[in-house]
């Protein structure tokens, strides 16, 4: 039996305990209609409401499909984390930002990836119809497990994609044990 199934790694920790303060969104304030930003104002207020109690967000409960403002008022990068016998791999999605605007940090057990996607500017005489897209700071905080060779990390961009590789220590043992029943 693979004792590891029964106590999966939180690699989330760290990000969960508010060690690091969220950064907020930038958005271009100025083209957006004040009734449309109080309007996304009273969204986060209700979102952070409905997450306390574990609820889906207000924004996904009163406009399904609707592609609005990030629900939390800050640009967070999504993720996907694998595991197979050599190591761990996280795909982070990062899509309109350079790589040279992007950082990793590997601090003790903790990996910050942290970042700035910055606004596209155009000098011509157009107007906004509408802006949805989110500019500013990012981070994502990552606690690594104790058998993740933090020496042997790599990092790779492409297409938007950060891909991390992180292969195990060889000689690892897990503290479980079967205990008998009597």
């Amino acid at each position: 039996m693979d004792w590891n199934k029964l106590k999966p790694w939180n690699w989330f920790k760290k990000e969960q305990t508010n060690e690091v303060a969220s950064l907020p969104v930038r958005r271009a304030d100025s083209l957006q209609h004040p009734l449309a930003r109080l309007h996304d104002d009273l969204d986060r207020l209700f979102d952070s409401f409905f997450e306390s109690w574990g609820l889906p967000s207000w924004g996904r409960l009163s406009r399904p499909g609707w592609p609005g403002p990030a629900s939390s008022g800050f640009l967070r990068p999504s993720l996907d984390i694998s595991e197979n016998r050599k190591g761990y791999t996280l795909r982070v999605e990062i899509p309109g930002v350079e790589k040279e605007d992007v950082k990793l940090t590997l601090e003790d057990d903790t990996l910050l990836i942290s970042g700035e996607k910055r606004q596209e500017k155009e000098d011509n005489d157009g107007g906004y119809h509408c802006v949805e897209r989110s500019y500013g700071a990012f981070q994502r905080v990552i606690s690594l497990p104790a058998d993740a060779d933090q020496d042997k990390l790599e990092a790779k961009f492409r297409n938007g994609v950060l891909t991390i590789t992180l292969p195990r220590k060889a000689g690892v043992k897990s503290n479980a044990r079967e205990i008998a029943i009597t």
